[in-house]
């Protein structure tokens, strides 16, 4: 696990493409109580908020109030190409996983 852990160290990418493992934390709970594609639409969300917060986070100042920050970091072409990464790396893969699963469900269907 050490040698994992410190390959995705060694490079800022792989770091977003281990997010992909993470989403998979979030897409089989979801997909199994209700769909793949909830599961997939999740993922977006939950790394969608996760940036923005962190966007949000970096842009306050000392004894600054959350108001005056909640408009920063709302569209992804505004955030670095990490962040956008970030999102984007597990949107396809749990996209990806989602539709195949629903493509292999249509194969059994009658």
């Amino acid at each position: 696990m050490k040698r994992l852990l410190a390959w995705i160290a060694a490079a800022r990418w792989r770091l977003s493409l281990s997010h992909c493992i993470e989403g998979l934390l979030i897409q089989i709970p979801l997909g199994l109580l209700i769909d793949f594609r909830v599961g997939a639409l999740g993922v977006v969300v939950w790394y969608w908020s996760r940036k923005k917060l962190e966007i949000e986070r970096d842009a306050k100042t000392s004894g600054q109030s959350d108001a005056t920050v909640w408009t920063v970091g709302w569209f992804p072409w505004t955030w670095d190409p990490y962040k956008l990464l970030d999102l984007v790396l597990p949107a396809i893969s749990s996209s990806l996983i989602g539709a195949a699963l629903l493509s292999w469900r249509g194969l059994f269907r009658l």
